[in-house]
């Protein structure tokens, strides 16, 4: 358990310093997504799913998180842990250009079985703060104002024409 506890210190300092680097809005992830282009060439798609990836991602691990401090003396915890840390690291890193987050699921998905419960919830809620970071930054390269200004003024439109403004009548 030595061994796991400084690689478990290792890991956390990684996680903690591309947390800092997201934080500056230096990361390389980030960047790589900008340069993703879906169909037609544009990048709107690619954006919102890498968004709506990650943020299912934490979701994962805060699931783990939950089951760490539930459950932290069971011993299959840590065998749920890594198949939940390793699961999204292939998508992240080939559909969303999100290369140095696949590798912090990996790593945290090569160390897991070696973890306690205790271990375990260290590791989830340092990755939840990196996840908050991810996300805001991600959350920032969507157009969200122009969305709803495009939005809302279809949906004035359909009002003044009397018909949904999802296109099927008179709702």
């Amino acid at each position: 358990m030595a061994e796991a506890a400084a690689t478990l210190e290792q890991l956390t300092a990684r996680i903690e310093a591309a947390t800092v680097t997201l934080h500056k809005g230096e990361a390389e992830d980030v960047r790589r997504v900008t340069q993703l282009l879906g169909a037609m060439g544009q990048s709107f798609t690619t954006t919102i799913f890498a968004f709506q990836q990650a943020s299912t991602v934490r979701d994962g691990v805060g699931f783990i998180a939950s089951l760490a401090e539930k459950f932290s003396a069971e011993p299959w915890l840590p065998t749920v842990a890594a198949e939940q840390f390793r699961r999204p690291a292939a998508t992240l890193r080939a559909r969303y250009a999100l290369h140095d987050t696949a590798a912090l699921h990996e790593e945290a998905a090569r160390l897991a079985p070696g973890l306690d419960g205790v271990a375990l919830l260290r590791l989830t809620r340092t990755m939840i703060v990196y996840y908050a970071f991810l996300l805001r930054r991600l959350r920032d390269l969507l157009p969200f104002y122009e969305l709803s200004v495009a939005f809302e003024g279809h949906k004035r439109i359909a009002e003044r024409v009397a018909i949904s403004p999802i296109g099927k009548g008179i709702d």
